[in-house]
Order: C-alpha cells, then structure tokens, then sequence
C-alpha cells in the first residue's frame, strides 16, 4: 500500500506533463444582423407623407399603385439580389395601408377569371391580355429606388393620371440588410449572391 501512493503520484504529475490539445476555434459563424424593422414598417412613413394631400381628393377618387424601379432605370430596372423583391413588398405594403386609411384603391391587377391549379387558385395577373383593357384608375402611386451605401432611399409619389399633377410626396430610407442579411456572400435559392467586392 505504501508503493502503491508513490506510484500514484508519479503517475498523476506525468500526466500533467503531457501537453494539453489547443483550444478548438469556433467555426460557428455570427448570424447576419438583419434590419430592426420590417419592409412595411418603413413603408408605413411615405403613407404617413402620401397622406398630407396638397388638397382634398374628390371621394370617388380611384387609386392604384406601381411597382418601384431603380430611378436610373426606370422600367427597365427592378431591384434583384440582395433587394429582390423589395419592389413588390413596398407595393403590396404601400396598397395595404392606403386601403386601411380609407382610400379607395384598385387592384388593377385583377384577372377575368379565378385561375385553379392542383395546389392553389389564383386571380392576380401580370398577363395583359387576361387584365381589363382600360383601367379606371384616376390617381397612381408611383415612386423609385436609389441605392445608397447603407439603404435604399425610396421616393413616392401620388399622381393624378389625367392632370399629371403630383398631389403628395414621400421619402424614406429603408436598410440594405432589410430583405436579407448584411452578408458580403448569400445563398438564396440554391444561388450564391455577392452584395459586395
């Protein structure tokens, strides 16, 4: 027994000797910091400034709204990588809250006809020739992008169709990293997508 302490000892400092493996590295990457607020969140200012209306629109007035285009391209040049969909969102948004203000929109948009598939049913078109040849619509909201360092600045507007007079304006800046994170290098869809070089 008293051999047996002395071994133990030596056993346990030999072990000490040993040199210990070095601290693993984390590969556990940070999660991308995503805009504090929502795309409609953001939108919900330019309705607050459409609101403040040159003068009372008429009560009949029929209103739609557009899709949003980079200003330096306008028809041509929809938001894509790390703002795609961001076009639609502040159109949908932007349809959202003028029709909960109490205006009454138009979703120009509306088939003939309800479309049915297997899985879902549709009656939203692009598709002209599904769509009304003229459109009553008598004020359109429209507005473009401009991609700045950190946010897109959108500006709309509300236009009288006939008139072409602008009848109320709105800014706002909504965050690069508010569809998707800041990352330099994303995979969306399968896809990779690079926002910076």
């Amino acid at each position: 027994m008293r051999l047996l302490l002395p071994l133990l000892l030596v056993n346990l400092a030999a072990c000490s000797l040993i040199p210990q493996p070095a601290p693993s590295i984390s590969t556990h990457a940070p999660k991308a910091a995503m805009a504090p607020y929502t795309v409609n969140d953001y939108v919900n200012t330019l309705t607050v400034q459409l609101s403040h209306l040159k003068e009372p629109l008429s009560r009949n007035s029929r209103i739609g709204v557009s899709s949003f285009y980079f200003a330096d391209g306008l028809d041509t040049k929809l938001m894509t990588e790390q703002a795609s969909g961001l076009s639609q969102q502040i159109q949908e948004s932007l349809l959202t809250q003028m029709t909960q203000l109490g205006y009454h929109t138009v979703e120009y948009r509306l088939d003939n006809n309800i479309t049915l598939s297997s899985n879902a049913d549709n009656v939203l078109s692009r598709d002209l020739n599904k769509l009304r040849e003229r459109q009553k619509i008598d004020l359109i909201v429209t507005g473009t992008v401009t991609r700045q360092q950190h946010a897109y600045i959108v500006n709309a507007r509300l236009v009288n169709i006939n008139s072409k007079q602008v009848l109320s304006a709105g800014s706002t800046e909504i965050p690069i990293n508010v569809m998707w994170g800041n990352e330099k290098i994303q995979q969306r869809d399968g896809l990779l997508y690079r926002s910076e070089y």
